[in-house]
């Protein structure tokens, strides 16, 4: 319980460090832009892959339930969701494996108390990340990383807390489209 709160306040002061610009977080050891994996998966009891999102500006946010400052972006994510639908973003809102070895609620519960207009948007999508989509995407497993991924499969941008970020999502959407 102490290990937890200790990595929690830690997590907080990085995010309040790098939102004030004092710090900078290393989320990819890769140069941006760089192609998204090929990685899948589960929606309503189906494998999805990432592949089937191309065409479309996605925002894929892998996150745990356990994760509060993580309920402060799905509020955000929400407020701009009618914008973000309007311009075509599709948001993947997808929990990460095993929760980030923590326990937690489903995505579906999750939502259901902290985002229910997600459980009936257009441009939502709820989600169990895969072994392998957690070990590529999120190797240093952050409680919540975001990855905005243009029509042509490229990840532009990788970040974290929608809530402190909002401004990269939002010009991301309304950027134009390659």
């Amino acid at each position: 319980m102490l290990r937890r709160l200790r990595y929690r306040i830690g997590f907080l002061l990085a995010l309040l460090l790098v939102s004030n610009g004092v710090m900078a977080l290393t989320l990819t050891t890769r140069s941006l832009p760089y192609a998204a994996p090929d990685v899948s998966f589960q929606s309503q009891g189906k494998t999805h892959s990432l592949k089937e999102y191309r065409g479309h500006k996605v925002l894929l946010w892998m996150f745990s339930t356990w994760c509060h400052t993580c309920v402060a972006g799905v509020k955000a994510l929400e407020k701009q969701q009618a914008a973000l639908e309007k311009q075509g973003l599709l948001i993947l809102s997808i929990r990460n494996h095993n929760n980030g070895g923590y326990p937690g609620p489903d995505m579906t519960n999750f939502m259901k108390k902290f985002g229910p207009y997600t459980l009936t948007s257009n441009n939502w999508v709820l989600g169990e990340s895969s072994t392998e989509m957690y070990r590529q995407l999120n190797p240093t497993r952050f409680p919540d990383i975001y990855f905005l991924i243009d029509e042509l499969g490229q990840i532009q941008v990788v970040d974290t807390a929608p809530n402190l970020t909002m401004n990269k999502i939002v010009n991301f959407a309304n950027s134009a489209s390659k």
